[in-house]
């Protein structure tokens, strides 16, 4: 994969970059002494000392094994990418979009590539236009990876990558990997920002991140990078991973082994099969609060090669038994404002049919009928779908008008506000504001004010209906992590993660779990990771 690299840094011999084979040897040789030196002194210094992980949990793991040698964090930040960005981008005019605004962005520019009725770009745009994630992910790779949209084979996806780049523009947002790439131009240009810098933990896999972590080492005053050696189902990744850190500052120095323990003896090694989910579930918490009470316990990782049923069990059985752990994988949540009536509300606007209306009714809990109930409004509404064999609502009122119908039923049908089905944005989000206002959803317009941010009014685009209402549905119907009440220590003995997550830590004890065919993730022609 192609990437665009950094300058050169400042000055020679302020990076230092290092490459192991393990951990152990990184802890004993390189990272515990240069904690020893730099940790202890970090308010002595003038710009901030900073350790850049790629996961929380491996920055977790080290400030466990810090404490344990109590050695004092104070004045020591533990960045994950996300918060290094922020705080690299600080001075740096770069609006960030969130994931659900690009999607958004995304859909409208194939809606008008779809409007042209080409044959050639028809059938690609509206289907871009109806689930752009997947394309989005792509286009997200490709600036990356340092291409640019011009260079996309297909005409028809080539021209909707061009009006989408052109629409974020125009809205005066930025791309993640241009954001990044101003980063290191700032960088070059602007004093440091960390007078100690540690990076550890990432591979070839990060390769998106290059020229963040780049602009953090170029925007240090002294920098430690420590790579680890070539993974073997990944070699040719790897090597060029560190052969582009070597390139662009120092040819790496390698760590010398330290002995580890041997953990080869097979009566360390138990099987267990559950019948079901919920059987594997008790055994493996059954076998945790085993492995806690050995002598030698000190760190137990129970892996899991993706979310879902067996995770959230242990977790469960862990919380119900007062074990104190951490749960990485942690379980979704449904957002606040995702109830039953915001759902019939989206799906009343998308099709407004007696069907959907009822719906919405019995799940609204104001009154919108005063003095009459759901039932003698469906009665009555059902007697005028029967008479003209129509089900739109707008159809419906209009007949019971010229009929002179009950008037309470048409002056209640009037109240409830039905948005336009193509607009701009600024129109839609007006028209949902009014509508929200006669609902009383303060709470959800003031949450869609906030996300939508001060970008909305440099998109003048038209665009439909559904468009909208599903970046409506993502942006308040999104789920958020949690965690049971004993699933939140971090320095617990007992993690719960998954698999790519426990790499670079070292563990006492490890429980693999959900070891069934076509679940776990496999390498072909490779031993497993285990």
């Amino acid at each position: 994969m192609a990437c665009q690299v950094c300058a050169e840094p400042r000055a020679s011999g302020q990076v230092s970059v290092y490459i192991g084979a393990s951990f152990e040897a990184a802890w004993e040789k390189l990272l515990l002494p240069w904690f020893e030196s730099v940790a202890t002194r970090a308010f002595e210094n003038r710009w901030a000392v900073a350790v850049v992980t790629p996961l929380g949990s491996y920055s977790a793991f080290l400030r466990a094994k810090l404490l344990a040698h109590r050695i004092s964090l104070l004045g020591v930040k533990f960045l994950s990418p996300p918060s290094l960005r922020e705080l690299l981008l600080r001075g740096i005019n770069a609006k960030l979009p969130l994931r659900e605004h690009l999607r958004l962005l995304l859909s409208i520019a194939a809606e008008q590539a779809a409007a042209e009725n080409d044959p050639a770009k028809i059938d690609i745009a509206k289907s871009v236009a109806r689930d752009p994630d997947s394309f989005l992910r792509a286009l997200d790779q490709l600036g990356a990876a340092g291409w640019t949209f011009d260079e996309i084979a297909s005409n028809a996806l080539r021209d909707i990558a061009q009006r989408f780049e052109k629409i974020v523009r125009d809205c005066e947002l930025r791309f993640v990997h241009d954001a990044d790439r101003a980063a290191v131009a700032s960088a070059k240009k602007s004093e440091p920002r960390f007078s100690h810098l540690l990076v550890s933990g990432f591979n070839g896999a990060h390769w998106p991140l290059w020229p963040l972590l780049c602009a953090a080492v170029t925007s240090s005053e002294e920098a430690v990078v420590v790579l680890n050696d070539p993974r073997d189902e990944a070699r040719d990744l790897d090597e060029a991973w560190v052969g582009t850190w070597e390139e662009n500052f120092h040819a790496a120095q390698a760590i010398d082994a330290v002995a580890e323990r041997s953990t080869s003896s097979s009566q360390l090694i138990h099987f267990l099969v559950g019948r079901d989910t919920t059987q594997q579930a008790k055994a493996i918490v059954a076998l945790a609060a085993k492995f806690l009470g050995q002598e030698n316990c000190e760190r137990i990782g129970i892996l899991f090669p993706c979310p879902g049923a067996l995770p959230r069990l242990v977790a469960a059985y862990l919380d119900g038994a007062k074990i104190a752990h951490y749960d990485g994988v942690a379980h979704l949540t449904p957002s606040v404002f995702d109830d039953e009536v915001w759902r019939t509300w989206l799906e009343l606007q998308e099709d407004p049919r007696l069907k959907t209306l009822l719906h919405f009714l019995r799940a609204l809990p104001e009154k919108i009928f005063e003095r009459l109930s759901i039932s003698e409004v469906e009665e009555t509404l059902r007697g005028a779908y029967a008479d003209v064999l129509v089900d739109n609502i707008d159809v419906l009122r209009e007949y019971l008008r010229r009929k002179n119908g009950n008037a309470e039923i048409v002056r209640g049908l009037e109240k409830i506000e039905f948005l336009p089905r193509n607009g701009t944005l600024d129109h839609f989000l007006a028209q949902t504001r009014k509508t929200f206002a006669q609902l009383r959803w303060t709470q959800r317009w003031s949450e869609i004010e906030r996300l939508s941010g001060n970008w909305t009014a440099h998109l003048a685009n038209s665009f439909s209906l559904r468009t909208y209402l599903r970046w409506l549905r993502e942006i308040l119907g999104a789920r958020s992590l949690c965690r049971d009440e004993f699933g939140t220590h971090l320095y617990s003995r007992v993690h719960l993660l998954r698999y790519s997550e426990a790499e670079n830590q070292t563990w006492s004890h490890l429980i693999f779990a959900g070891l069934n065919e076509e679940t776990w993730p496999t390498i072909a022609d490779e031993p497993g990771f285990i």
